[in-house]
């Protein structure tokens, strides 16, 4: 399978400055750990200008989309959601479970990757019937100030646990179905705590590359973050031994050695806070984002944004539930 192409420490972040910073710590329950931010206070290579544009809501034939909502492994509701009205008031996920993990960081600028999302759809479960340890994600998006931003555009995609995207005819897999699958991608629209929830499975993995969740924060009609989220090693090592995941044996790449994150993934508080959650009979992982709402992200080294042709495209239209 083609791997994420890496970029330099200069290409790969966008300047940022530290708020808070908390230690390691443990939560009860799956025997997860929780991964907080790391001490270092180094300050981050700073970035490129860049004049790239935000993704396309439509299908590449043009085709605008709220998809039929996924069901399956997350346990999800698998509601869909209007388009533009956010994320609904009564998700499980509140300003406290954010502010418990004491991390607040303007999170680095990275690819987009090769198979970033063409057809946008706002939804919640983005499982679609997928196999694997259900996995609930919250991401809380804040400003410099540690503010939540409210009515940002998140949206997240990640691959099965054979590795594969959907969408693309990637090579993961002997039976990849590539383009027209849709499923782990989505996007939600942040509520009045700045918060999202998805519902999907904990990733596979690939080789060359860290275990991750690709992510894009939209305000109004600009992208101004794209990064990856990332997983503690331990808690790799405990899911990869379980079914499904087992025969694909322990990730060939450590959160260390990751390209794409230059190694430094808890230094940069990219690290999802992973414990258990019994509403789903899985696991809940959960991440701050600080952004710059007036940056425009570069979408990193060779990741067409989507509308743009895919790898090495061009810039895309709008956000997801912008005008355009």
């Amino acid at each position: 399978m083609t791997v994420d192409p890496t970029p330099t420490a200069d290409d790969a972040r966008l300047s940022r400055r530290r708020f808070l910073s908390v230690g390691t710590m443990t939560l009860a329950g799956a025997g997860l750990v929780l991964a907080g931010c790391s001490s270092d206070d180094d300050p981050a290579a700073s970035g490129g200008s860049s004049t790239s544009t935000a993704p396309s809501t439509s299908e590449a034939g043009g085709t605008s989309s709220t998809a039929d909502p996924g069901t399956g492994a997350a346990g999800g509701d698998g509601d869909g959601v209007e388009a533009g009205s956010g994320t609904p008031a009564d998700t499980a996920f509140t300003a406290a479970d954010f502010s418990a993990l004491g991390t607040c960081l303007l999170l680095p600028d990275l690819t987009a990757g090769p198979f970033p999302t063409v057809r946008q759809m706002e939804r919640r479960d983005i499982t679609e019937g997928k196999d694997g340890h259900p996995l609930r994600v919250g991401i809380q998006v804040v400003d410099e100030a540690c503010e939540p931003i409210p009515g940002a555009t998140v949206e997240i995609w990640h691959c099965d646990i054979d590795g594969d995207y959907s969408a693309y005819a990637d090579g993961a897999t002997e039976d990849d179905a590539g383009e027209g699958t849709t499923y782990f991608r989505g996007f939600q629209v942040t509520n009045d705590e700045g918060i999202v929830e998805f519902h999907t499975v904990y990733p596979g993995w690939y080789s060359g590359r860290a275990v991750h969740i690709h992510s894009a924060v939209h305000i109004d009609e600009n992208t101004v973050l794209t990064t990856q989220y990332l997983f503690d090693d331990e808690v790799n090592s405990q899911m990869m031994a379980l079914e499904p995941y087992a025969p694909h044996g322990e990730p060939d790449t450590p959160n260390a050695r990751d390209g794409v994150t230059g190694g430094s993934g808890e230094a940069d508080g990219l690290i999802m806070a992973v414990s258990d959650d019994s509403a789903i009979s899985g696991s809940r992982a959960l991440i701050v984002v600080g952004v710059d709402p007036a940056a425009t992200s570069s979408g990193g080294m060779g990741g067409g944004f989507p509308g743009g042709g895919g790898p090495g495209g061009g810039p895309g239209g709008p956000p997801p539930g912008a005008d355009a």
